[in-house]
């Protein structure tokens, strides 16, 4: 397909960028035994495209502006709406797929179109810049976290293009998603800033929760009931630390992500009890589809570090009867070392002789249980 020099960039159906070189290649077209295929470098996937979707590929790779490729496709006979239509969507499955995104703004977002919010999490300040269309209810999400400060250690800007929400550090693209997966991308992202540039010994997969000025782990696998278990135990007077990750110091004390919980729609009824406005919460979803609550707890553990009290195993089963039984060091240990991150990426022998220091003083059981009833029953008459 040859570029088109003079073109009308106003199509009257869908939305079409008429800038030149709108696109950052991040994939690569070849043709191999008479098939078109695409290959994309960040997931290292592979796609079969057909002969139209490929010129428009190569069109792209061109700098050739929207408008003028579907003004090529017209050219050979295809209706003028159905050709952009047909652009439209190959652009909109590149840029979900990663295969293309759009080149970062030029200049900073003026205060008209943003809302700007700074959040401080384990210590830094991050500034958050929303498309003003897009703020609410994302924003909320959040809103627990924020400081009344101008200064911030890190500007994360959200800009809306071709429907989708593309995500900035500075001036440096991260990722897109759907506008329904904005506070999933944020919430990951934060994390992802917090165990790079946070400071801390060792990041545990665990919930985190204060109950006598003492802090309780629950370690599991997906699918073992932390979040679940976490907000119930919240409805019983526990302090919320964490959800899914806490970070530890060199001394072994804790201190907490307080992220809002992803609650997934199989956990909807279960906590209708512990919380009665779930389902008042707006439904978001994660990038496998699954729709979510973010429940922001009512009750917070303090900022400042604490030492474990309790390290608890969780192990969920259908009909199981209800257990905390003890458990030995090294089961303690394996089930804190399970999905843990350390800066640097390994964990030093420094970071195990953290992890020794909380298993040496604190008490370790495996739970098991099937009645979220039960388990907090449990939990609360050996840690509160």
């Amino acid at each position: 397909m040859k570029q088109h020099q003079a073109v009308d960039g106003t199509m009257a159906a869908g939305r079409v960028d008429c800038s030149p070189a709108s696109f950052v290649i991040e994939g690569r077209l070849a043709r191999v035994g008479g098939q078109n295929i695409l290959f994309g470098s960040s997931g290292q996937a592979i796609f079969a495209v057909n002969d139209t979707a490929a010129d428009i590929w190569c069109s792209v790779e061109e700098g050739m502006p929207p408008a003028a490729i579907a003004f090529e496709i017209a050219r050979g006979g295809i209706d003028r709406h159905e050709a952009n239509r047909y652009v439209e969507a190959a652009l909109e499955d590149w840029e979900r797929l990663g295969l293309i995104r759009p080149r970062a703004p030029l200049s900073p977002p003026s205060a008209y179109e943003h809302v700007s919010r700074v959040v401080a999490i384990a210590g830094l300040h991050i500034r958050i810049a929303y498309p003003a269309a897009w703020a609410f209810p994302a924003i909320a999400v959040f809103r627990h976290l924020e400081v009344q400060t101008d200064a911030a250690d890190i500007l994360l800007h959200l800009a809306e293009h071709r429907g989708r929400i593309h995500l900035f550090r500075d001036s440096d693209w991260i990722q897109s998603c759907s506008p329904d997966e904005l506070p999933v991308m944020l919430k990951g992202h934060l994390l992802t800033e917090v165990l790079e540039h946070g400071a801390y010994e060792l990041a545990v997969h665990a919930a985190a929760l204060l109950g006598r000025e003492r802090v309780v782990l629950l370690c599991g696998n997906p699918g073992a009931g932390k979040t679940t278990l976490t907000m119930a135990l919240v409805h019983a007077g526990f302090g919320f630390a964490a959800d899914d990750v806490t970070l530890l110091d060199s001394k072994g004390r804790c201190v907490g992500l307080p992220f809002a919980p992803a609650v997934k729609a199989g956990a909807w009824p279960l906590l209708a009890e512990y919380c009665a406005d779930l389902h008042a919460i707006p439904i978001f979803r994660r990038p496998d589809r699954r729709r979510v609550r973010f429940a922001v707890p009512r009750t917070f553990a303090p900022h400042s570090p604490h030492s474990v009290g309790s390290v608890i195993l969780l192990r969920r089963g259908h009909d199981a009867k209800a257990c905390l039984a003890p458990v030995d060091p090294a089961s303690a240990l394996r089930g804190l070392l399970n999905g843990a991150f350390a800066p640097g990426r390994e964990v030093t022998g420094a970071a195990f002789d953290t992890l020794t220091k909380i298993i040496g003083s604190a008490q370790a059981y495996c739970l098991t249980y099937s009645r979220l009833d039960d388990a907090v029953e449990l939990i609360a008459k050996a840690c509160r």
